[in-house]
């Protein structure tokens, strides 16, 4: 029998990266189940590497391993998101107090850039790019810290609760004093005011997860979104490297 084959590593990396941004920007919602074949089929890309980049997120938390060649983004309860909340709140915190200590002007200018054109497609109710914008502003600022275990931690926390940015559409996000508290973050981070900008951080975790637990049944269940996994089966042409997304 003649050996298989090695992976594209590269490719198998493109592929999970695309996931993992994919689920950190809110792209799939809670409980919804995705194929192996619509993955592959989305990204212009073979099996393989699908099923080598589903058994890593599997191992992270981010998929749960479904029947018939297929995952779901897990579901959550009240006390499993207050869990997370709690955790992000600690380590998100630190991560901006540190980015304060190196932010320069073109850092914060930057910043307040994404946190500008998070405004602008908020107000148009793009609630696809709204979503990308808020994980762009996060790990712009995260990254600012230089701490690269620090980032790693976070962003695998991002994975679990990314999904979950959808609950907060429509009504979280109309009432919420986002975009002026980002502002406020960007701020705080040129003066080099650590504290202020970590509470302000904080603050904005904290309010928006409070309110996804908020929404559990009786039995401390968080309901699903009801999404329809994407009519289109035609398989695009592959993507060129680096250019793997989820629309």
């Amino acid at each position: 029998m003649a050996p298989k084959a090695p992976v594209d590593t590269s490719l198998r990396s493109q592929v999970y990266d695309s996931l993992r941004d994919a689920l950190t920007a809110g792209r799939f919602a809670p409980g919804q189940k995705l194929s192996f074949r619509f993955i592959a089929g989305t990204l212009g890309v073979s099996m393989t590497p699908v099923r080598e980049a589903v058994r890593r997120l599997v191992a992270e938390g981010a998929f749960e391993m479904r029947p018939n060649r297929s995952v779901r983004v897990p579901l959550m309860t009240r006390d499993k998101i207050l869990e997370l909340r709690d955790i992000r709140l600690a380590l998100e915190g630190l991560a901006t107090e540190k980015a304060a200590a190196l932010t320069t002007r073109e850092h914060a200018t930057n910043l307040r850039r994404i946190a500008t054109e998070l405004m602008a497609v908020r107000a148009r109710g793009d609630t696809v790019a709204d979503r990308q914008k808020i994980r762009e502003f996060h790990f712009t600022l995260y990254a600012i810290a230089n701490q690269p275990t620090l980032l790693r931690v976070i962003g695998g926390l991002w994975l679990q609760t990314g999904p979950y940015l959808n609950l907060l559409y429509p009504d979280f996000i109309a009432s919420s004093r986002g975009p002026e508290r980002r502002l406020r973050i960007v701020k705080a981070l040129q003066a080099h005011d650590g504290a202020t900008a970590q509470r302000e951080m904080q603050g904005d975790i904290g309010d928006a997860l409070t309110y996804v637990a908020g929404l559990a049944d009786a039995e401390g269940n968080i309901a699903p979104a009801q999404p329809v996994e994407s009519k289109r089966r035609r398989r695009p042409s592959p993507s060129p490297a680096g250019a793997l997304a989820f629309a």
